[in-house]
């Protein structure tokens, strides 16, 4: 499960996991990377012998990244424990693109971290969008926002996909989506897949969609 926000102004990807989940990101094959931790910090690093080489800033807790020439086109595998004693898995996808900047988010360890939180005003985008995605996945009411049930079908080909409700504010506007895979095979599902004009965020609650398996897509436009 991850959250991707696309934003121009600081093109980076902002991931919303949980303690002991797994998600997944892109970065540079070619450049150097960066992995933060909002409100937390990088306590250790694992990774196979030989596919990354690691840089730790401890000082800022945090982490830069550079692939090896040889593990250029293969996907990467890399836990991170925090200081809060989270631990996330990350599945790297190296990319000829230039160098990327991934921000790991825990609802827990904003919850908690006061400091942090104080950092970003109540109406900032990223809070409203933050906000809006809590409301959605825990199907519960958001001020400012009227909620609208429906059942409208998108043909995908091999994945059903169907909108239940709608969340209409006056800055955003979130879908909840379900989708089914009606194959016998499974079916890996990324944020970009379901990018268009005006799509602010995603979330997808299940990256790899097994035969007849449904999850939620949450989309902020």
């Amino acid at each position: 499960m991850g959250l991707l926000i696309s934003t121009q102004a600081f093109a980076k990807q902002e991931k919303m996991v949980e303690d002991g989940e797994e998600f997944t990101a892109e970065i540079s094959k070619t450049d150097i990377n960066r992995i933060k931790l909002y409100g937390d910090r990088i306590r250790t690093v694992q990774s196979n012998e030989g596919e990354l080489v690691v840089t730790r800033d401890d000082k800022l807790g945090e982490m830069y990244i550079r692939v090896t020439s040889f593990m250029e086109n293969r996907p990467l595998n890399l836990f991170i424990v925090t200081e809060q004693n989270f631990t996330y898995k990350a599945l790297l996808y190296p990319k000829a693109i230039p160098a990327e900047q991934i921000i790991i988010r825990n609802d827990a360890v904003v919850a908690s971290s006061d400091a942090e939180v104080a950092k970003v005003t109540k109406n900032s985008y990223e809070t409203q969008i933050i906000a809006l995605f809590k409301a959605m996945r825990l199907k519960r009411k958001l001020d400012g926002y009227t909620i609208k049930q429906e059942r409208h079908y998108i043909d995908l080909g091999d994945i059903g996909m169907r909108r239940v409700s709608t969340y209409k504010g006056q800055n955003f506007i979130g879908e909840i989506f379900v989708l089914k895979n009606s194959t016998s095979r499974i079916i890996p599902l990324e944020e970009k897949m379901f990018f268009k004009n005006g799509v602010r965020a995603i979330k997808i609650e299940k990256e790899n969609l097994l035969p007849d398996e449904t999850t939620e897509i949450f989309v902020v436009s």
